[in-house]
């Protein structure tokens, strides 16, 4: 009996969920760390590259990625490599929710007054790396293209939101104040990784950058975020008023907040931001609304039942034989992409925000997971013919893109924790001395 294609699609997806899991269990309970370390491991080790290939071999579809060929995108007026892929689809969906929640989590009120800051750590957090990825793929890779080595800068310049926003809330840091910082950052660091992917790609594709395009790109992109988080400051009442109370009766309130979550999440694309941006600024609107409460109540089990898969299938796109031609380009990438995040990010918050030296550390540390964003500014070179150089150069700087990705993830909830600890044991020692001083 053959089994229908989308049941496979169904096994596929709880075997993912089920591997991640086991990996986030097992990373809690024996290493003491955030399951995400482990969804992460386990995806790598249940990738078609490792323990899935065996088992399941040439199948395309379990443990696999699932490639369905779509013919008319061009002729439907759609872009794309010519390929869907139904696990990826479940992916995206899985970290619009996880940001959507952590937008609904966030005090609105905070966020705004740390978006100076916030945008001074963005800023700071994208000079350096950039820097450091286009001097390192000149020195490995002197034969290379110019935008290759623009390429593999951009690689090391977004931090991934989805993977900042998880490693907060395994540590239940979501709501401090270097935790607030860090998410303005993020959120700006991705619109400010947009424009710098724009730029990058108009030089690959035409030789020349598209003014007008890049603007159009920047404007919209800050005008987009600005104005829903105004929306959701000034107007929160309306929105419990208008949207959210008429289902009271129903109990829908949570669902009508997700599905305006994921409404937004697709209209920010159209001004070529990442769908989680949308989701997190859709989040912070309801964030200020009297339902608060109600929605992460509801919508956070939905959060945890998907997220796993998220961060599951984003390790099993790493393919670890690949990326050994390249370990020591890839290895002082990854060091490099630690430290210009960390000096970048930890000056201005040091500085101009007047945080504790160790505050300022948990901003720069916060904010160097690339995950999936340096994977995507990856593939975007992939796709460009040449853009990498041959195709034995644009596979090793791919396979160092990977590596980048992963370690800088894996990293960041190791290096994290004792800053936290020592900012846990900063403040009893405050509330001791405050308690005897009354």
């Amino acid at each position: 009996m053959e089994v229908e294609i989308y049941f496979k699609f169904i096994l596929g997806f709880v075997l993912i969920l089920i591997a991640a899991k086991i990996g986030g269990v097992l990373v809690e309970r024996f290493l003491k760390q955030p399951a995400v370390i482990g969804e992460l491991l386990a995806g790598v080790v249940i990738s078609p590259f490792a323990l899935g290939g065996l088992i399941f071999g040439s199948d395309p579809i379990i443990l696999n990625f699932a490639h369905i060929p779509f013919e008319h995108l061009s002729e439907w007026g759609l872009s794309g490599d010519g390929h869907f892929s139904v696990m990826e689809v479940i992916s995206e969906i899985a970290v619009i929710v996880l940001l959507f929640v952590a937008g609904v989590e966030t005090d609105v009120r905070s966020f705004v007054r740390q978006a100076r800051l916030g945008t001074l750590v963005a800023v700071g957090g994208v000079l350096l790396p950039f820097v450091f990825g286009y001097l390192m793929t000149m020195v490995f890779f002197p034969e290379a293209p110019n935008t290759a080595k623009l390429f593999m800068g951009a690689v090391l310049v977004a931090t991934s939101i989805g993977i900042t926003v998880r490693i907060l809330m395994d540590m239940g840091k979501l709501h401090t104040r270097a935790g607030t910082t860090i998410l303005v950052a993020a959120v700006i660091d991705d619109i400010i990784g947009i424009v710098v992917l724009s730029v990058v790609a108009s030089i690959a594709q035409t030789g020349a950058v598209e003014a007008g395009h890049i603007a159009v790109v920047t404007v919209a992109g800050f005008a987009v975020w600005l104005l829903l988080l105004f929306v959701g400051v000034k107007f929160h009442r309306q929105i419990s008023r208008f949207i959210l109370r008429p289902f009271k009766n129903s109990e829908a309130i949570p669902i009508v907040a997700l599905l305006v979550g994921f409404l937004i999440s697709y209209l920010v694309t159209l001004v070529d931001l990442h769908p989680v941006v949308g989701a997190y600024v859709a989040g912070l609107m309801f964030s200020a609304c009297a339902e608060k409460e109600e929605i992460i109540d509801k919508i956070r089990p939905i959060m945890l039942f998907l997220a796993p898969f998220f961060f599951c299938y984003l390790g099993m796109q790493v393919d670890v034989p690949a990326m050994a031609p390249v370990a020591a380009f890839a290895a002082v990438l990854v060091v490099l992409a630690v430290i210009g995040k960390i000096i970048g990010c930890y000056l201005p918050s040091k500085f101009v925000g007047r945080f504790s030296n160790n505050e300022a550390m948990i901003v720069g540390v916060g904010m160097v997971p690339r995950g999936e964003v340096g994977l995507i500014v990856a593939g975007v070179g992939m796709l460009i013919p040449g853009a990498l150089g041959t195709d034995d150069m644009a596979r090793e700087l791919f396979g160092a893109a990977v590596a980048v990705s992963l370690f800088t993830t894996l990293l960041t909830p190791i290096m994290l924790k004792p800053f936290f600890r020592r900012a846990v044991k900063v403040e009893a020692k405050q509330d001791v001395k405050h308690e005897a001083g009354s």
